[in-house]
């Protein structure tokens, strides 16, 4: 009897504890946006583009040496269409 008396207890407790929750208990996701929008920022301002730079330069003197792949070089191109072109993407979906 006592263990029944128990889970009543728990379930009475559980339920309180949901009737009374409210919207201010819901988590505050603000830290999560925030990480997401810096790297968003990073990714496509100044940062991102000085790298983009960098692996644009890089297919040119491969290109310039005779050593790059047509593969190698086309991922890097469509790898940085996607990048810059992200917030265009999703805007029009």
């Amino acid at each position: 009897m006592g263990i029944l008396k128990s889970r009543k207890t728990i379930v009475l407790a559980t339920l309180t504890a949901v009737a009374l929750a409210s919207p201010a208990a819901a988590q505050d996701l603000s830290p999560i946006t925030n990480l997401f929008t810096t790297i968003g920022t990073a990714l496509t301002g100044t940062l991102g583009r000085a790298a983009g730079l960098v692996a644009l330069a890089g297919v040119g003197f491969a290109f310039l040496a005779g050593r790059m792949n047509w593969a190698v070089a086309g991922s890097i191109l469509i790898g940085l269409v996607i990048i810059f072109g992200a917030a265009t993407i999703l805007a029009g979906l």
